[in-house]
């Protein structure tokens, strides 16, 4: 019964882990080569929860100092923006804590080759004026961000002939990737007046191909009454309005995000998500078309004239995005959205253990996840010790079954009728075992999703695991994995001493061989953390074959007086 139902759990294990493996999208294309930000000094921690954007908003006027700049470089411990003057947009977004797989010498970044983050658009009345292109004064060149400085700010100014004039300053602080972002529209002569803030057309490309990340592009929103919303952009068709009242709105790939973020008092008035035409990218050799979006924030100025809002450009790290609020965490899409209700809670309580276990023990996830396997299997001892009693109660009785079944196989109900008998005289439930099975299976479909969404195991390395978010390179672990797994059945077999019918032989060579196909495929770090758990099982899988050995000396005792019985 218990070999039935576990090949049934792992069966459909299967079929959920490999629906992305079986439809992987084309790889990414080539990163261009990034500009060489400075040193990478010491990791920060987070920084204090950033200023709301109901922070009062100062009159933003001609900078004091403007200087010729074609750029201006934000320099801070986790990144560095460049930022352009010519439509006060944000051109590059170095992460100098994330190495790119595409450079090994560079890191991430995130807007694509060509484009800019945060272009703005006026629509004042019945006209419209494209900031994009037009060239601001600006307060600086080089702006560092540090933590004895505090928040710093550049401003951004430009005046039309026309007599219509914006400013746009954008404020950092030291330890986030928050930025806010306040501006000032003059000049409108009273006409209603909207920004629309764009974001696009995605995110640069600079995974490794195993991680599969261009099926992650997607535009992600989140209204104040509908919850957070998913759409792949290979998905997106024409033009997609979401609103009203929008509080945030981004476009992420598997591990990283760039966002608009509003809030509650005074959402975004509609986001749209407009098809581009694709582009062809060259990767080894091979041509993909990437899908292109421009995403678009719309938000009406208020009556001075002023809009506010900040913006994220940065990892997919959840106590970083839980910091900010709004959900925007749960931009991670833990599980597939009907399985969402049970893996995200399981999956917050995982990731904050191991946060925990990283930060408290100070070592790295490689050995996090050694501890955390080994605790799992402490905490989880007295339901695996109940499920292996009661599956030793189920091999002990499988002869006195088996004769069961030959005596009365022309007569069902009276086989049916002396089974039930039988189980009663050996205090023996079928189904006693299926729950504790089942304990463990939740836990280990949250650690899949966690090690496919989570940021903090990329570049992970581990002994001879360069990076526990991908495969074993030397397989290793899986093979491990596979004998650690026909150890634990042998020992339960022969240390036990109790007979094996043909199926339960059958199984003990085939479930190994099954998992380990299936997690030749899987990253490093989950095959790490199953691998602890089945080594550490072994003390407790031979103290309940001993255990199995004394109940099979107690059922042959009793086996001649239940044939006497059945007479």
């Amino acid at each position: 019964m218990e070999k039935r139902l576990l090949l049934a759990v792992v069966l459909m294990t299967a079929a959920i882990m490999f629906t992305n493996l079986l439809f992987p999208a084309p790889a990414p294309g080539p990163a261009p080569a990034p500009v060489e930000p400075p040193a990478t000094p010491e990791v920060a921690t987070e920084a204090p929860a950033p200023p709301t954007l109901e922070t009062s908003r100062p009159t933003i006027g001609i900078p004091d100092r403007a200087v010729a700049a074609d750029s201006v470089v934000v320099t801070s411990d986790l990144y560095t923006f460049v930022l352009s003057s010519r439509g006060a947009t944000v051109q590059k977004a170095f992460l100098t804590e994330y190495s790119s797989y595409h450079d090994p010498e560079g890191v991430v970044q995130l807007v694509p080759e060509g484009a800019a983050f945060l272009e703005s658009r006026l629509v004042i009345g019945s006209d419209t004026v494209d900031l994009s292109g037009l060239p601001f004064e600006v307060s600086t060149s080089h702006l560092p961000v540090t933590e004895e400085g505090g928040p710093a700010s550049v401003d951004f100014r430009y005046q039309a002939e026309s007599g219509i004039g914006v400013g746009i300053r954008y404020t950092f602080q030291p330890g986030t990737y928050v930025v806010l972002v306040e501006g000032i529209v003059e000049g409108a002569g009273g006409r209603p007046t909207q920004v629309l803030t764009s974001l696009g057309p995605r995110l640069e490309m600079h995974e490794h191909p195993d991680h599969n990340s261009e099926n992650e592009f997607a535009v992600v929103t989140r209204t104040s009454s509908g919850g957070v919303d998913r759409r792949p952009l290979r998905s997106i068709e024409g033009q997609e309005v979401v609103g009203p009242g929008v509080t945030w709105a981004g476009i992420k790939d598997k591990y990283f995000l760039a966002a608009m973020i509003a809030g509650e008092e005074r959402p975004f008035e509609r986001s749209i998500a407009q098809e581009l035409p694709p582009v062809t990218v060259a990767e080894n050799g091979e041509t993909i078309e990437a899908p292109e979006v421009r995403l678009t924030a719309v938000a009406p100025t208020a009556g001075d004239g002023g809009f506010a809002y900040s913006a994220y450009f940065g990892p997919q790290e959840f106590e970083r995005l839980s910091a900010i609020g709004y959900e925007v965490e749960d931009v991670t899409p833990y599980g597939y959205r009907w399985l969402q209700p049970v893996i995200r809670p399981l999956a917050a309580a995982v990731l904050w253990v191991l946060n925990t276990l990283h930060n408290t023990l100070g070592v790295a996830y490689g050995w996090v996840l050694v501890v955390f396997g080994v605790m799992m299997r402490i905490l989880l001892w007295p339901l695996n010790a109940k499920a292996m009693r009661a599956q030793m109660k189920n091999m002990g009785v499988q002869p006195l079954l088996q004769e069961l079944r030959e005596k009365y196989k022309n007569d069902p109900q009276k086989q049916q009728e002396a089974m039930v008998a039988l189980y009663k005289e050996h205090g023996f439930n079928p189904f006693a075992g299926c729950v504790p099975m089942l304990v463990p299976f939740p836990v280990l479909i949250t650690l899949f999703f966690v090690f496919q969404n989570t940021i903090a195991f990329r570049g992970a390395g581990f002994l001879w695991l360069p990076d526990l978010s991908l495969r074993d390179p030397l397989y290793v672990l899986p093979l491990i994995l596979v004998v650690s797994m026909f150890g634990l059945q042998w020992v339960s077999a022969h240390l036990s001493g109790m007979e094996q019918n043909p199926q339960m032989k059958m199984m003990m060579y085939f479930m190994p061989v099954m998992m380990g196909a299936i997690f030749f495929m899987l990253p490093a770090g989950l095959n790490l953390y199953y691998a602890v758990t089945q080594v550490a099982s072994i003390p407790q899988q031979v103290l309940i074959a001993k255990e199995r050995r004394k109940a099979q000396e107690e059922v042959k005792a009793k086996g001649p007086k239940k044939k006497k019985a059945g007479r």
